[in-house]
């Protein structure tokens, strides 16, 4: 028999968390500390070398290089 009392006490530690931070988790705890967006295809090649940058310093990153407006591209991080 698997005891699951473990597993509910780290639910409910993750629930806190997401509560208290309200979804905007500190960099410590995000699990993208930043995130790349580009404003036009021009600045596309410049992105990926910043990220690349970033990946090898040990950041976590994500680059987001798709042909939408900026505010669609930013609402979706929290």
């Amino acid at each position: 028999m698997i005891h699951r009392a473990i597993y509910g006490s780290l639910e409910r530690f993750i629930g806190i968390l997401i509560e208290h931070y309200e979804g905007k988790f500190p960099l410590w705890i995000s699990p993208n500390q930043i995130r790349i967006l580009t404003v036009t295809e021009k600045v596309t090649d410049y992105a990926k070398n910043v990220y690349r940058e970033l990946l090898d310093s040990g950041f976590r990153v994500e680059l987001d290089t798709r042909n939408e407006k900026l505010e669609l591209k930013s609402g979706i991080l929290y």
